[in-house]
C-alpha cells in the first residue's frame, strides 16, 4: 500500500507514469482484458441460473401482490 508521506510527489498521471518506469512496475490498469468465452457445462449452468432467478422474482412479485 502506498504511504501518503512517502509518495507525495505523485500528483498527476505523468508523475504516476514516471514512478512506474523508475520502479520498473508494470501498470496493469492500462492493459485491456478480453472477456472469456463460456463453453460447455458452465454456459448451461448460467442459463439455468438465469431461469431460476426469473422464476424466483416472479414468485416474490406474486407473493407481494397476494395473487398466489
Amino acid at each position: 500500500m502506498l504511504d501518503k508521506n512517502e509518495y507525495k510527489f505523485i500528483k498527476n498521471e505523468g508523475d504516476w507514469k514516471r514512478f512506474l518506469k523508475k520502479e520498473r512496475i508494470k501498470d496493469y490498469s492500462s492493459i485491456k482484458v478480453r472477456r472469456a468465452k463460456m463453453k460447455g457445462w458452465a454456459q448451461f449452468a448460467f442459463i439455468l441460473l438465469r431461469i431460476y432467478i426469473i422464476i424466483m422474482l416472479a414468485i416474490v412479485i406474486l407473493g407481494f401482490l397476494h395473487l398466489a
